[in-house]
């Protein structure tokens, strides 16, 4: 559901959301607060931001500036929000809130589960954001939750039948020297929803949360557009830095788990990793023998200029996959899902851009340039 097809409701007509947030969950969210103290210094009586993530609030924040409040449900940094368990203080904030910013698509599905009994809420999905600035639309995913956000009346199916189709047959990894094979880079976005690694997306969701904080707040609704306008002028040398990495030529990689894919996509990058074992990890099993040994060849013949590694889903098989890279010499671009403690958005990105640079400096790619 669009965050512009919610109704707008006063800050007044609240007083039963917020009383309910304090008789389940006291003044204060235990599991809110972003990294960088979201909200600190504004207003009483301004309004009340909500994000499923330290990610989502500090974009929020940046575009509120001092007039609203902003709070993260997941603001602990080792925190893996794909098996978050929600407290019924976060439930309580969610539905206390006058604006709520999550990811969508199933990423964060406590959100929808908060929402489901409530309908004048003005929300900002980051998918919905996506699928504006890009034309694709992100499938829903489960996490191995049945309370999916598709019961909240979203429209999230979108039609696709999702089964971690678009990694392709498991015999398909043998072929990942080839050119042909990567027709399109293999980029399946649409099963991607890790969307705020996409970088016009993000500045799309400050967009929208400036639009919503000025339908609640006319009377700062101009700061709120211009805060979002300067976010979005932060992300421009970064954009530019993977124009200039795409210019270059298809750089192969691997990931051992599709956190990063977007940012990836942007620079036109070929994605090398077996289908199998990106299914395996984001379904919550072992890869198969024969998808773990085509991923540690890759390293171990160096087929790829760099490893992604996801640092805050960590395992047993994803350190061994590590280990292999690092005693090939294959660059490993670090990679977390939620913030960093003591960094907001643009500073994040910009490490992992810069870290990105680096591995390729040097590395060949596998087609030219030019296209």
């Amino acid at each position: 559901m669009s965050s512009s097809s919610l109704s707008r409701t006063p800050l007044s007509t609240r007083a039963a959301a917020i009383a309910a947030a304090a008789l389940l969950g006291g003044a204060v969210l235990t599991a809110c607060g972003s990294e960088d103290g979201a909200g600190d210094g504004a207003t009483a009586t301004g309004p009340t931001v909500v994000a499923s993530t330290s990610v989502y609030a500090d974009i929020a924040e940046q575009v509120a500036g001092d007039n609203a409040t902003v709070e993260a449900v997941i603001s602990d940094p080792a925190a893996d929000p794909h098996s978050y368990e929600a407290s019924p203080a976060d439930a309580a904030a969610v539905t206390g809130a006058d604006l709520v910013v999550y990811n969508g698509a199933g990423y964060d599905s406590f959100v929808d589960r908060a929402l489901e009994n409530t309908s004048d809420i003005p929300v900002v999905r980051a998918v919905d954001e996506y699928e504006r600035v890009t034309g694709e639309e992100i499938a829903e995913h489960s996490h191995g939750d049945d309370h999916g956000a598709d019961d909240h009346g979203h429209d999230d199916d979108h039609g696709h039948d999702d089964d971690h189709d678009g990694h392709g047959a498991e015999d398909g990894h043998d072929d990942h020297g080839s050119d042909d094979a990567h027709d399109d880079h293999d980029h399946s976005s649409d099963t991607n929803e890790h969307v705020w690694f996409s970088l016009p997306t993000a500045a799309a969701v400050a967009e929208r949360v400036a639009e919503e904080l000025a339908t609640i707040d006319e009377e700062n609704a101009e700061e709120y557009r211009e805060n979002a306008s300067r976010f979005a002028d932060s992300l421009a040398p970064l954009e530019a830095e993977l124009d200039a990495i795409h210019d270059r030529g298809h750089f192969p990689y691997a990931q051992t788990e599709r956190v990063g894919a977007h940012l990836f996509d942007a620079a036109h990058m070929v994605d090398l990793t077996p289908r199998g074992f990106l299914a395996s990890i984001e379904d919550d099993t072992d890869p198969s023998a024969a998808d773990l040994s085509a991923m540690l060849d890759l390293m171990g013949e160096r087929e790829v200029a760099f490893l992604a590694f996801n640092t805050q889903t960590e395992t047993t098989v994803t350190a061994r996959v590590r280990d292999a890279a690092e005693s090939a010499d294959v660059a490993v671009v670090e990679l977390t899902e939620t913030l960093p403690e003591g960094m907001d958005y643009t500073t994040w990105m910009t490490g992992i851009v810069d870290s990105l640079s680096s591995a390729l400096d040097g590395a060949t790619p596998v087609a030219d340039g030019g296209h």
